[in-house]
């Protein structure tokens, strides 16, 4: 994506954007499958906190990995973006239906979202140079 002046962009938001509905469809599937799971088998209320921050970090990273291999570049920027964008996307959708979580949930959310997207955007970037 080019700015107004001719140079590039810091971040691509199509490729964001991309990245971010991937992650929103994997948090879609996940949800659909535990949900199904936690009525055969309810969990401990620790378990499934647990659980839900990995979906969350998983969801992340596959939305850094997937907007920094469309851009091609800056993944730790990109994969950052990607993650704290899906965090707050899910939180936003969260908040419709159920209650916002509370400031330490969303903090915890926010990290977990930022770590692994940014990680998986540098991975991202280092495996399509090869």
């Amino acid at each position: 994506m080019r700015r107004a002046d001719g140079g590039e962009a810091l971040v691509d938001l199509g490729a964001l954007a991309s990245g971010v509905l991937w992650g929103l469809l994997l948090m879609v599937a996940a949800a659909l499958t535990l949900g199904v799971l936690d009525f055969w088998f309810p969990p401990e209320p620790q378990a499934e906190a647990a659980r839900t921050l990995i979906v969350q970090g998983v969801a992340a990273a596959l939305a850094g990995a997937r907007s920094t291999w469309l851009a091609g570049r800056g993944g730790f920027m990109h994969g950052l973006a990607a993650g704290v964008g899906l965090v707050a996307a899910v939180t936003v959708i969260i908040g419709i239906f159920r209650d916002l979580p509370g400031i330490l949930g969303l903090a915890r959310g926010l990290a977990v979202g930022a770590g692994a997207g940014a990680l998986a955007g540098v991975a991202a970037v280092s495996l399509g140079r090869r």
